[in-house]
């Protein structure tokens, strides 16, 4: 399977899900499609604390009430980092 190569942000993103998420996962067994409740065990404070870490990973505000309402997966991080 080829990979698709991750920009800096993304690679920030993964990074801090790796630090933060309940199971012991390397940058190879952390994919797009996973859920970041379910497969990857965020709970809600660690969530919060994704989202202020992305933010000043960036250096900017990223993040909305509405977006982050919407956030489900990996690939939703790495979607609203790619309109930013």
């Amino acid at each position: 399977m080829t990979q698709v190569a991750l920009n800096d942000n993304q690679l920030a993103v993964k990074q801090i899900l790796i630090s933060l998420c309940q199971k012991n996962l390397n940058h190879e067994e952390l994919n797009g499609g996973m859920k970041l409740f379910e497969d990857l065990g965020v709970d809600s404070l660690q969530f919060i604390r994704l989202i202020l870490e992305i933010e000043t990973s960036v250096g900017k505000k990223v993040f909305d009430v509405e977006t982050i309402a919407n956030l489900k997966t990996v690939n939703d991080l790495y979607e609203v980092l790619e309109t930013q």
